[in-house]
């Protein structure tokens, strides 16, 4: 079984790098373009199923791949970003100023650290876990399934895959509209790519982002 994980497109909030966690927000206009593409890469597959989180900028990001296979979404809200809570709608430097205290909690132990008011990414693996394990036994062992979902998520379903502490989930860049793809053979899970960008226009400089406090990379 396939199991092709994809970002969503790229939101007005993350081209100026603030937090969106279960935030409603919908792509940009170069959100809809990478939508696009990633879609005519993925209908070149015979795909059986189609999963997305239930928040609007995955919903949009799956829509060309919907309209070329005319195959049903199916809502899984496990799939959503971490909740960040009082971080919502926040740049960087505005959440230090905010919460220090959690703020610098976080940085030393970001996967552990609660979000003032949301929740940790290990909360956050755990319901994804539960998601990904329950659409893998749903299905057949030669169906092909695409996830639409989120940066945060990706990362933290890889820390699975790996078998790695899920403080390591920042170490991982996902860009926007990139595909990550698992294979399941009997219960054997393979992590075959990570952040695979090749249909975007720019690939090369889409995998070396800017290293900014207001990175595209920076809120998922």
């Amino acid at each position: 079984m396939l199991l092709i994980l994809v970002r969503h497109g790229e939101t007005a909030y993350n081209a100026i790098g603030r937090y969106q966690g279960h935030v409603q927000i919908e792509l940009n206009t170069l959100g809809h373009r990478q939508a696009a593409r990633v879609g005519r890469r993925l209908a070149q597959r015979s795909i059986t199923a189609i999963y997305s989180s239930d928040l609007t900028r995955c919903l949009q990001t799956i829509q060309p791949l919907v309209e070329v296979t005319q195959l049903p979404i199916t809502l899984e809200p496990r799939l959503r970003e971490i909740d960040v809570g009082l971080w919502e709608h926040l740049t960087i430097p505005e959440i230090r100023e905010a919460f220090p205290g959690n703020y610098a909690a976080f940085k030393q132990n970001p996967g552990t650290t609660i979000h003032v008011g949301g929740e940790a990414y290990t909360q956050l693996q755990a319901r994804a876990v539960s998601a990904m394990q329950a659409i893998i036994a749903t299905h057949h062992a030669d169906d092909t399934i695409v996830v639409c979902t989120h940066g945060g998520t990706i990362r933290a379903i890889a820390c699975w895959v790996l078998g790695l502490d899920v403080n390591h989930y920042n170490k991982m860049w996902i860009d926007n509209c990139a595909i990550t793809t698992l294979l399941n053979n009997d219960g054997h899970i393979r992590l075959v790519s990570l952040n695979d960008n090749a249909h975007a226009e720019d690939a090369f400089a889409a995998v070396i982002p800017q290293v900014t406090g207001t990175s595209r990379g920076t809120v998922a």
